[in-house]
């Protein structure tokens, strides 16, 4: 019998995860998308608007000639090539994407940090109040 095996640990009950928290998630990945396309389109103008927009970012995107010539292929692009500003739209699609997923990851800790799990338990050791003294020599 070894040192450590005195403490017999009892089986924990696992709770599961509550389906509310699921369900949240769920919704984020699908309305935070639709909501940053809508925010793309309202705020596009405003950004035009400034402008401070480099051109490469706006007109219609030009494709080879030979990308005309398949059948589908060509019926995809000129749909693409039919769009207004699309670099700019897909710039500002991702910048507020990323801006959105923070804010929304970022109230989700904090929510879960105030109702979530305990962050030590009984097995875990306590945090060191040891202070370390400055290096000299």
């Amino acid at each position: 019998m070894g040192m450590s095996t005195g403490y017999q640990r009892k089986p924990e009950e696992r709770k599961g995860l509550n389906p509310i928290w699921r369900g949240i998630g769920c919704m984020l990945m699908v309305f935070v998308p639709l909501i940053t396309f809508g925010l793309t389109v309202i705020i596009s103008p405003f950004v035009i608007a400034t402008g401070y927009v480099p051109f490469e970012l706006m007109g219609n995107i030009k494709f080879p000639d030979w990308v005309y010539r398949a059948p589908v292929l060509g019926q995809i692009s000129s749909f693409i090539a039919s769009i207004n500003n699309l670099w700019l739209g897909v710039v500002l699609f991702i910048v507020i994407l990323l801006l959105l997923t923070g804010l929304f990851s970022l109230g989700y800790v904090t929510i879960l940090q105030f109702i979530g799990p305990p962050r030590y338990r009984e097995m875990d050791a306590p945090p060191s109040r040891h202070k370390a003294k400055a290096y000299k020599r």
